[in-house]
């Protein structure tokens, strides 16, 4: 089996990665092989930041014990500029599945961030797709279950047959759905099949019992408590934060680990053209939020409801609404949904997150202090 995958050094991308050579290991073949789309990250090259994700604390124990060396046979590492013009490369990858997993997680509303947030999102794909769809047997793309847009009640899995145009939150809500459009389109103008994988927000690890809560890189809800942990231990009186959210809505939170194995589980069926792999039941905004609070240690908050004319009593407030809170506002007062889950549960058992579990995911980055790792 030959397989293509992009954003192998990122959050999702890196456990997809691991799946995919643990099941090489368990069902070993000769034809084998793993093409590896990466770029160089300054004077640290693309095989260099491969290897780190290999040989590091958090690597599964099962490739561990197999070893860089023996690991790396399964592996081509090709630099996305040599993508685009080497034929032999291509020539290598015939009848290879792409899984397009690299992206540009950015949830800012400024404005003059949105060309590149959409740039990075969506001609990337675009670009892939235009010089690998000759050569490749299906197309497997890693969106976002929050490209459904703002939505309330039960959202399906068919995000492109709706009788309405969604609205989003961001762009990056907007690149990822406008990538989805895209190559559902044009795969199917050209009879190549295709598959949109949808996570939810992705957390820590939360299956077997090897580095339970493990995450590369802290992001969206841990960028709140990121934000209340280093301001709960700044000196002085804690100023009173006053958050604007909505006590029904909710967040939707899945382990990255479940992400990549349904991921792995998935990519060759061929009669999943969607799916939203989420949580079977979102996490309540307000209940996440007294936990966050509570672990990080910051107790003079308040929960108001939406105030359009609201202006800043503090620092800590102006500070908080001028960084991370304008961002996440708008999901503080969403309406509240649920995803259908029915297709998913069947594939693999949803693990359920409860309050021990938010909070086991709170506490391991206040243990590792929030450091991402960086490859």
């Amino acid at each position: 089996m030959k397989i293509i995958l992009t954003g192998a050094t990122g959050v999702l991308g890196s456990h997809i990665m691991y799946e995919l050579l643990e099941l090489f290991i368990k069902k070993p073949n000769l034809n084998n092989k793993l093409y590896i789309i990466a770029r160089n990250n300054g004077k640290n090259s693309a095989e260099n930041r491969i290897n780190e994700l290999l040989s590091s604390y958090y690597t599964p124990k099962i490739l561990q014990n197999i070893g860089l060396n023996d690991l790396n046979k399964y592996i081509e590492i090709i630099n996305f500029d040599i993508v685009v013009k080497e034929e032999l490369f291509l020539e290598k990858i015939k009848g290879a599945y792409l899984i397009h997993s690299a992206g540009y997680v950015n949830l800012s509303t400024d404005e003059e961030l949105k060309d590149k947030i959409f740039d990075e999102n969506v001609q990337l794909t675009k670009t892939l797709f235009s010089v690998l769809h000759p050569y490749i047997k299906k197309f497997i793309y890693i969106g976002t279950a929050f490209s459904s847009g703002i939505r309330k009640g039960l959202i399906g899995t068919d995000f492109h047959n709706l009788d309405f145009t969604p609205e989003h939150r961001n762009t990056y809500e907007y690149a990822k759905y406008h990538s989805e459009n895209f190559i559902a389109r044009e795969c199917r103008a050209i009879g190549l099949p295709f598959q949109i994988l949808r996570p939810s927000v992705i957390g820590g690890k939360m299956l077997g019992t090897e580095n339970n809560y493990f995450i590369p890189k802290y992001m969206v809800f841990y960028l709140l408590a990121k934000f209340f942990h280093f301001t709960a231990n700044r000196k002085g009186k804690q100023e009173n934060v006053r958050i604007i959210v909505n006590a029904e809505t909710s967040l939707n939170i899945i382990p990255v680990d479940y992400v990549a194995k349904v991921v792995v589980n998935t990519f060759e069926k061929d009669d999943i053209e969607q799916l939203n792999i989420v949580n079977k039941k979102s996490f309540n905004m307000l209940k996440g939020l007294e936990l966050i609070m509570n672990e990080v240690g910051y107790t003079n908050f308040t929960f108001i409801a939406n105030d359009l004319d609201f202006e800043y009593k503090n620092s800590v407030e102006k500070m908080y609404y001028e960084s991370i809170g304008k961002h996440l506002k708008p999901y503080f007062i969403s309406d509240a949904n649920e995803y259908d889950t029915t297709l998913l549960n069947s594939i693999l058992e949803i693990p359920k997150l409860d309050n021990e579990g938010f909070t086991n995911l709170i506490r391991y980055a206040i243990a590792n202090n929030f450091q991402d790792i960086k490859v």
